[in-house]
């Protein structure tokens, strides 16, 4: 009746690519992405303002947002069942595998980014399905849960708030008590609000460490707790999504 997978697997069976600027398989091509000047990496947090109601306070907000925009865009529009499939058939068949080489279809990446013509649209009611993908919650919440984790404690080498990251917030954001200070040589990254003391950090650790659930309702967390180094080892899917679900909740 549908798929379900995670994203990276969602590009390979929908055929709409899920890398790049585009990657956005509901906006599509009415995104308004760009690359973060330090960190590389294509940005997509900005235009979440698109969602909220014509008269929200947040769309006019030029301060806490990107510096000295309003969003006026409304809502992009998301095609369904045959509008998708009238999109898909405008776009003729290529060759995959071996003897494909770099084929791509014209404008990728630019107006669209539509890489093949998925073999489900032969199945008679595909193009009647209101939603033909579903993406895997439990991929999606250890990502989440590991991003959010390693930034809170501060994990070296794992935590997202990074120089890098600092800089880039310098150029889009009016986050002062953030920014770098920097001195000749020497450059220190302010601690930010969200980010747990090292007195704290321990205390989460040794709680962790205590921890005992029920049997076969979960795995041993305390196992993964490294109290040396404070930080998590080997943590799988569903420990991630115990954290979430009953730790934090």
């Amino acid at each position: 009746m549908w798929t379900i997978n995670d994203f990276p697997a969602y590009g390979m069976i929908s055929g709409w690519s899920t890398h790049g600027k585009l990657a956005c398989p509901y906006c599509m091509e009415n995104n308004k992405t760009f690359m973060l000047t330090n960190e590389g990496k294509t940005f997509f947090f900005y235009y979440h303002r698109r969602f909220f109601s014509p008269n929200h306070r947040y769309r006019k907000n030029r301060k806490d947002f990107f510096i000295g925009r309003v969003e006026k865009d409304v809502v992009p529009p998301i095609l369904f069942g045959e509008e998708l499939h009238d999109v898909v058939s405008e776009y003729g068949d290529i060759v995959f595998g071996l003897q494909s080489g770099k084929q791509k279809f014209p404008c990728f990446g630019l107006t669209h980014n539509w890489v093949k013509q998925s073999i489900f649209w032969e199945l008679s009611y595909w193009k009647t399905n209101l939603l033909c993908h579903n993406l895997d919650v439990i991929y999606i919440e250890k990502n989440v849960f590991e991003n959010i984790f390693n930034t809170v404690m501060d994990v070296k080498g794992k935590a997202k708030d990074n120089i890098k990251a600092r800089l880039d917030l310098e150029l889009f954001y009016n986050r002062k008590n953030m920014e770098l200070v920097c001195d000749g040589s020497w450059v220190a990254k302010p601690r930010a609000s969200f980010v747990l003391e090292k007195n704290t950090q321990l205390l989460v650790y040794k709680w962790l460490k205590s921890l005992r659930f029920p049997n076969r309702h979960a795995s041993n967390i305390s196992i993964l707790v490294n109290m040396k180094e404070c930080r998590l080892y080997g943590m799988k899917s569903h420990d991630c999504h115990m954290f979430m679900q009953t730790l934090i909740h």
